[in-house]
């Protein structure tokens, strides 16, 4: 089964990749609390009537039935930075799990069902703080160089 989430080197790997798909692009250095976090997510996903919380997150992220593009790519940059400010560290753990769990149930999602399908490709621009925080999850990852 292929991982739920990407690491790539440059952005350029992912442009070629996913040219065609909807690139919402959370830049780790405008996402550093998690408030911080959930307002990039709620504007760059044009997500309707958003209460910044984990769980609207979560229930955001499966639906995204305003949006009409079938594949979504989130592709998070300056990873070092992303919800870094945040005293707990279980916080980007929590974010790490519904983004995961979240790109999973829509694989599972059957085409005849009520709902438009969509894809979450969630991608990750390297670096050692990103590797470390799923490591520690045991969350299965790829790097975008090596797939077909």
């Amino acid at each position: 089964m292929t991982p739920n989430f990407l690491i790539c080197q440059s952005e350029r790997e992912l442009e070629v990749r996913y040219a065609q798909d909807f690139i919402a692009n959370v830049d780790g250095k405008h996402a550093l609390t998690l408030r911080q976090f959930y307002e990039e997510m709620a504007d760059l996903l044009e997500i309707p009537n958003f209460s910044f919380t984990l769980e609207a997150l979560n229930d955001s992220l499966n639906d995204l039935q305003w949006l009409e593009d079938r594949r979504v790519v989130l592709y998070f940059t300056n990873t070092n930075e992303l919800i870094s400010k945040e005293r707990d560290p279980a916080k980007l753990a929590s974010v790490l799990n519904i983004l995961d769990a979240t790109a999973e149930d829509w694989k599972w999602v059957e085409d005849d069902e009520s709902v438009d399908k969509k894809e979450i490709i969630v991608v990750f621009e390297d670096s050692p703080r990103i590797r470390k925080a799923l490591d520690a999850e045991s969350i299965d990852y790829s790097l975008m160089s090596t797939l077909k």
